[in-house]
């Protein structure tokens, strides 16, 4: 049975014997990441980093959905004020993903409903990320004239080809998870009734495994193919400012705020 450990103001942190739950947890919004999520659920991860006994982390999202990605109506509160606060945001979603990918524990994504932007980045940041098939997924950066963030840019053309990132991440079409699956961008995908016993199942092997053999094979792995990922955060934070700097940029929120096409002029 779970048992809270802490309350944050949009992350829920409980757990469950040796198996510790955060859950991205503004419904409403479709769990939309902010910097202050950003900075509770790295508490939470410093938690789990410290407590010898919690030997797996699940992260999921309230209500049926994984996560929206970035928040439009913060967004479009910040361009009415004249503020940007991109840099600060881009490396507190930068710190949460490298201590991720490096914590010495397994991480699994329970990912349903939606996953787009960075909501994208986190699930693919864990170690196993297991979807319902009828997910909607999309790099959805571009619809609103950002550039990646959340070390996405070199997580998936680790993944793919660069000829596959580049459409998914100029193009910013919706894909499922069973696309997801079939691509290589996450571990796998199951009909939506069969999600929770198959999240279930990995939770159950990897919570009871050789956890400090787990820490050394991600170690490896990190040191193997992520080895780029902290200069991909460094160069995030210059590009969104610029991006988030753009005339594109805040007629993209308008328009999405309105449900309207945006028109772009190209600056």
């Amino acid at each position: 049975m779970k048992e809270l450990v802490q309350q944050f103001d949009k992350v829920l942190f409980e757990r469950d014997g040796g198996v510790a739950y955060l859950t991205l947890n503004d419904p409403a919004n479709k769990n939309p990441v902010t910097v202050e999520m950003m900075a509770d659920l790295n508490s939470c991860l410093n938690v789990c980093e410290r407590d010898d006994s919690i030997r797996a982390i699940v992260i999921r999202g309230a209500g049926g959905a994984f996560s929206a990605g970035g928040n439009i109506k913060v967004m479009k509160d910040r361009i009415d004020k004249g503020i940007n606060r991109s840099r600060e945001g881009i490396r507190a979603g930068g710190e949460f993903i490298m201590r991720l990918r490096n914590i010495p524990k397994p991480t699994i994504a329970w990912v349903e409903g939606a996953a787009a932007g960075v909501g994208m980045s986190i699930a693919m940041a864990c170690d196993f990320s297991i979807a319902a098939e009828d997910t909607t997924m999309v790099f959805a950066f571009v619809n609103i004239a950002y550039c990646p963030d959340g070390g996405i840019t070199h997580m998936l053309t680790q993944a793919v080809s660069p000829a596959k990132a580049t459409e998914l991440l100029m193009g910013g079409r919706k894909f499922s998870g069973k696309d997801a699956a079939e691509w290589g961008l996450i571990t796998k995908a199951v009909p939506a009734d069969q999600l929770e016993e198959t999240v279930q199942k990995y939770i159950k092997k990897y919570s009871n495994g050789p956890t400090v053999t787990y820490g050394q094979i991600k170690n490896l792995i990190n040191r193997t193919v992520y080895a780029g990922l902290p200069v991909c955060h460094q160069n995030e934070v210059e590009a969104q400012y610029i991006c988030s700097s753009s005339e594109d940029h805040k007629t993209a929120v308008n328009a999405f705020l309105n449900k309207e096409k945006p028109v772009f002029q190209g600056k």
